[in-house]
């Protein structure tokens, strides 16, 4: 018979694992309460340039790697412009081009002509710039959802606005959830919760302590088309999106901030990030009419948490950024889950088991 998963959470990690358990023959449930998913939030960059050390690094140009396998199974909007980072200068920039071509980064340095060939509406064009031209974008939540739905052609079965209030074992093998509304047995628990995480495993005394990370992600009004990279500037990053509008994090250094509290009103932090992008971009009328609040899902350490932990047939993997990672997560907490530890997955998940917090 085929193993009954719970799935608790349907942002962007818990809907590829669900499909890809699906897809593998697993009777798939998704259990989402439906309330601030840090994926709805997201800026939508799906990138290596970011990264903490080796591993973190191949971990995440896997991940951009994932995304043309996934792509070529079902419909997705991910879209690959590249990406122009200037936000080092000087010795700073020479050790990080160093790193990055010790990693094996697919990068290029371009001077101040050959950015302004590629972006011409950008008024004070860098000296040096970082080109990475394999790095995509993705529409974040229809990326979910596109994903969730192409789960249930698998046979997937999705509950929406219905919480899990606890995680349920019998001598030391969970046996299913319990949710507002009633029971759902299982065989397997995955927790893709997010920020929510760390209380669903307080339960059984496993520790993952998670950071508080909270973002605010602005929309502009559709302008004329300006753009064509992801532009990360030492004052702001910013990508257009397809309609026009521009989506820029309130945060001016968005990918490293590690702010645990939002200093001011979301409209008064809105405001300043728009005052930056028309700097960047004069002569062109930029206002913001929508903005989003979400606290991102970042472990103690900044890394992923991906792994087996607690009683036997309970997993939990929660990550930032989601969005970069979610393809190859769902194929590796997918096979994990499924046939076991492979080479590939220790691999690829060995720095990030959530054992590092004290876990078992």
């Amino acid at each position: 018979m085929a193993q009954k998963i719970v799935v608790i959470g349907a942002g962007v990690i818990g809907a590829s694992a669900a499909y890809h358990l699906a897809q593998a023959g697993c009777d798939v449930t998704v259990v989402d309460a439906g309330m601030g998913r840090a994926t709805d939030a997201s800026f939508g960059w799906i990138n290596a340039s970011f990264f903490a050390d080796d591993a973190h690094f191949a971990l995440r140009a896997a991940g951009i790697a994932a995304y043309q396998n996934m792509s070529q199974q079902i419909d997705i909007p991910v879209q690959t412009p590249g990406s122009l980072v200037w936000e080092d200068e000087g010795d700073a920039f020479d050790t990080q081009l160093a790193r990055l071509h010790a990693v094996g980064a697919t990068v290029s340095e371009l001077d101040r002509a050959a950015f302004q060939k590629l972006e011409p509406h950008v008024a004070h064009a860098p000296d040096r710039i970082f080109h990475f031209a394999d790095e995509c974008v993705a529409d974040s939540g229809a990326l979910a959802v596109g994903v969730l739905a192409a789960a249930c052609g698998y046979g997937a079965q999705v509950i929406s606005g219905e919480q899990v209030v606890e995680i349920v074992e019998v001598a030391g093998k969970i046996i299913g959830v319990q949710t507002t509304l009633g029971w759902l047995a299982a065989d397997q628990v995955l927790i893709a919760a997010g920020t929510g995480t760390e209380n669903l495993l307080a339960a059984f005394d496993v520790a993952l302590p998670m950071l508080t990370r909270p973002g605010v992600m602005l929309r502009t009004r559709p302008i004329a088309p300006l753009i064509q990279h992801v532009l990360a500037s030492p004052t702001q990053e910013v990508r257009q999106l397809p309609n026009g509008a521009l989506l820029a994090p309130a945060a001016a250094g968005h990918q490293g901030d590690t702010s645990d509290t939002i200093s001011g009103t979301p409209a008064g932090l809105a405001d300043v990030a728009v005052d930056r992008l028309r700097t960047m971009l004069p002569g062109h009328d930029i206002t913001w009419d929508r903005i989003w609040l979400a606290n991102r899902p970042m472990p103690q350490d900044g890394l992923p948490a991906v792994g087996a932990v607690g009683p036997t047939g309970l997993y939990a993997a929660t990550m930032h950024s989601g969005i970069t990672l979610a393809a190859l997560m769902g194929d590796l907490i997918c096979t994990e889950m499924t046939q076991g530890i492979t080479n590939r997955s220790a691999s690829l998940l060995g720095p990030y088991r959530p054992r590092r917090f004290g876990a078992t």
